[in-house]
């Protein structure tokens, strides 16, 4: 409970502030450029100065001052913030490849460190400070480039106030967002087993951070430039590239979701262990149908509100998911426990999805990214079929799993994208790769 309210604090404190430093960088990277970093970074220490209070004032009130894994929490969760911080600076200012790094250690890195480290010591502590090095590092990474600290400038309050009339109407989205992803594993305890939330929550863990990494490394970056390229284009030529780059992300996770599912047998034990990686391999599939869809709504139909700046209807939008997910994961989860709640999660997605769609239909051209959407799907269904035929066939599957899930994943992979060539989606073929 400790991690978990720590990282909702710094989830709804901290993103209103990393979404209005992409939001208005191109606006002020010509004139009064040092200043605006300046303004943005002492609002940023101003936000980790009042966690840090507010968590010291817990921890004394609380008595769990002496705990190490308290403070160890605290140190994480800001760490996490400021790696978030930079690595939206980095995306904002073009730099791809940083970027890209610092989003592969941020979600697979610290699920691999923290992994490691509970392997090797079987306590919590050097868990946290694992995934604490990670996100220090990916900061690192993100920001060592000349001109982005943003020295010998003085904070502007034009700036301030800008950000804040921007910011913190999106808190509301925030908290709902922060609930959505904190309600599912507090229901599933009250009618399941401590082990079947264990597996629950560990699978949940890998899948989604796989998803949000495949997801990071093509839209999220692509908003500042699809910021700029707004301004340039006539409309229907930039909801056309929109769709375009909505396509081409739902490729980069399927591709990964597909492959991840043919290889099961061999991951999930290795990265969760023995036990739960096998409890687990039976939820891979609804686990990453619930992941993709979500993680599609948020990486890009979210960003689309962003982009044209419609935030009260995206903060209606959140609330409500909210409101139809809460009862359907407790009803779910009564009536049939792990795959009740399953089924209420993708409900409560498929749903938000649905209305996220509706609600963009005049600013997002929803009739290509259905026609990409079903293509795709037929992509996936295929490749995933050849490679568990491929599986099936293997003579020596059951005497060596992980060759059997290597070789899986490989023949999915290539049929992927052998078929994403053949029906040209997101318009492959004829892709200028040096400005997408």
């Amino acid at each position: 409970m400790d991690l978990a309210l720590v990282e909702a604090l710094q989830g709804v404190l901290f993103q209103w502030h990393r979404l209005a430093v992409v939001k208005f960088w191109a606006a002020n990277e010509k004139t009064g450029f040092a200043s605006y970093l300046t303004t943005y970074h002492l609002t940023w220490l101003g936000l980790a100065c009042a966690v840090l209070l507010f968590s010291g004032a817990s921890e004394i009130v609380g008595g769990k001052w002496w705990k190490i894994e308290w403070t160890a929490v605290i140190v994480m969760g800001v760490a996490k913030s400021a790696a978030l911080y930079a690595q939206e600076i980095a995306r904002a200012s073009g730099a791809s490849f940083r970027y890209a790094v610092g989003a592969l250690l941020l979600t697979v890195g610290s699920s691999i460190a923290g992994v490691v480290a509970y392997r090797l010591t079987q306590s919590i502590a050097p868990v946290l400070m694992a995934s604490t090095a990670v996100f220090l590092l990916s900061s690192a990474i993100c920001i060592c480039r000349a001109g982005l600290i943003g020295t010998g400038a003085r904070f502007r309050r034009e700036h301030f106030r800008t950000m804040l009339r921007y910011g913190l109407p999106l808190i509301l989205v925030f908290v709902s967002v922060t609930a959505l992803t904190r309600l599912d594993r507090p229901i599933l305890a009250l009618f399941e087993t401590s082990s079947v939330v264990g597996v629950y929550a560990a699978a949940t863990a890998l899948i989604t951070n796989m998803v949000s990494a495949a997801c990071l490394l093509l839209v999220t970056p692509a908003y500042p430039w699809l910021l700029r390229e707004k301004e340039r284009r006539p409309e229907h030529d930039y909801r056309r590239l929109h769709a375009q780059v909505g396509v081409l992300m739902l490729s980069g996770v399927l591709a990964a979701g597909t492959a991840l599912y043919c290889a099961r047998g061999a991951v999930l034990p290795l990265l969760l262990g023995t036990t739960i990686g096998n409890a687990a391999r039976p939820y891979v599939l609804p686990l990453l149908a619930i992941a993709i869809v979500g993680a599609f709504r948020a990486h890009f139909f979210d960003q689309a509100y962003h982009l044209f700046s419609r935030t009260r209807t995206l903060m209606v939008l959140n609330i409500a998911t909210l409101v139809v997910a809460t009862p359907a994961l407790y009803m779910g989860a009564k009536l049939d426990g792990l795959n009740g709640l399953l089924c209420g999660l993708l409900i409560a997605n498929a749903l938000s999805l649905l209305a996220s769609a509706i609600f963009s239909k005049s600013f997002v051209n929803v009739r290509q990214l259905l026609g990409g959407v079903g293509t795709l799907a037929a992509v996936s269904s295929v490749s995933g079929l050849a490679g568990e035929m491929l599986v099936h066939s293997f003579s020596y599957a059951a005497t060596n799993p992980q060759l059997a899930g290597i070789a899986s994943a490989t023949m999915a992979m290539f049929v992927f994208f052998v078929g994403m060539y053949l029906t040209d989606v997101g318009a492959i073929r004829s892709l200028k790769w040096r400005r997408v």
